[in-house]
């Protein structure tokens, strides 16, 4: 039996329409270059990001959150990049400008995928990353299990196994994603794995760090706030309000690291793919962002001894648990809302100015 439309309309020809129609108005609100652009170029990755985490470290509460963020980033994608464009006519091929020079990101990833000069070399790479994580961990580690530093490696040997084949068509999202999660690698995986392979040298600045910067602090400003405490190392032992003591220990999760080596990776690429900003602006904003994440961190060790102290520990598990990343996504979007505004207004200026 075979069905016919009566009103004759062609529905593949309208849903085409529809689409080019929205990337139309869709490149309207965000042109191309511009900081809004550039913004939700970072969101879109970020959400992707945030995704995949959900799903390498399963949870069950988190699992629909990881589905509508993979979705909605990847569909930021589809409009940032709707597909191919059509080839100019020759006449006005030769008007083309000349393509802006590649930013500094992916110059240095284009220098070394030149240098092997082979994909399937990067791909084995990856994978070997990868076949490294497992084997520590399932053979060689004193405690077996998967945490988040090897999420984010198996991420990255993941990410350089793909770039290869994302690179003609993805290429500017598929380098800030390797960047990105390359120099969180950098910044957090490899000085843990390192502390940990060396675990008898230790780290007496780390220590210094948490007994001086984050414990005395914490402390004392419970104290300041009317919650009797003290520290002692890395250990903060706070008077419940119900008369009981609990002893916390300041880790390096609650030291800020996360926080200290997202922030940075996210703001090299960012000055690496984006924008390059003067010196001393750059020196400037990047104090600024690590004094603000210190802040952050110090006010977010003050909020889950706050819960504890008047609703108990398992009250405080969950602080712990949930009050950090709300507190770092708070003062981040801040910290980048106001470092987009300054770059698109300095660049603004440059163009008038010429």
């Amino acid at each position: 039996m075979e069905l016919s439309l009566s009103n004759g309309i062609d529905y593949r020809s309208s849903m085409k329409v529809s689409w080019e129609e929205l990337i139309k108005k869709f490149n309207g609100i965000f042109r191309e270059r511009s900081t809004r652009r550039k913004l939700l170029q970072i969101i879109s990755i970020v959400l992707i990001f945030e995704g995949l985490s959900v799903f390498v470290l399963y949870s069950k509460v988190g699992l629909l959150v990881g589905i509508f963020s993979l979705a909605l980033g990847a569909f930021l994608l589809l409009l940032l990049h709707p597909g191919p464009r059509k080839e100019p006519e020759p006449a006005q091929k030769e008007q083309e400008e000349v393509p802006p020079e590649p930013p500094p990101g992916i110059k240095l990833i284009d220098t070394i995928t030149n240098w092997v000069d082979n994909d399937y070399v990067i791909m084995v790479a990856g994978a070997l990353m990868i076949a490294s994580d497992v084997t520590w961990n399932l053979f060689f580690s004193a405690r077996p299990g998967f945490g988040d530093l090897d999420t984010l490696m198996i991420m990255f040997g993941g990410l350089v196994i793909v770039y290869p084949l994302l690179v003609d068509r993805f290429k500017f999202e598929a380098a800030f994603c390797l960047l990105f999660v390359g120099l969180v690698v950098l910044f957090l995986v490899i000085p843990q794995a390192v502390t940990l392979i060396h675990a008898k040298t230790g780290s007496s600045i780390g220590n210094s760090y948490v007994q001086y910067m984050l414990a005395a602090p914490f402390s004392g400003i419970l104290n300041l706030i009317g919650i009797h405490s003290s520290s002692a190392g890395s250990i903060v032992v706070i008077q419940l309000v119900d008369g009981k003591t609990l002893a916390l220990e300041i880790s390096a999760y609650c030291a800020g690291l996360y926080s200290f080596s997202i922030f940075l990776a996210a703001f090299f690429s960012f000055v690496l793919m984006f924008e390059r900003l003067k010196t001393r602006v750059l020196v400037l904003v990047l104090a600024t962002g690590l004094l603000v994440a210190f802040l952050g961190n110090v006010f977010r060790m003050v909020i889950i001894g706050v819960v504890g102290y008047y609703w108990g520990y398992d009250a405080l598990i969950w602080a712990h648990h949930n009050a950090g990343w709300v507190i770092f996504l708070s003062w981040s979007a801040v910290f980048w809302y106001l470092l987009l505004g300054y770059v698109s207004k300095h660049s603004a200026r440059g163009a008038s100015a010429n």
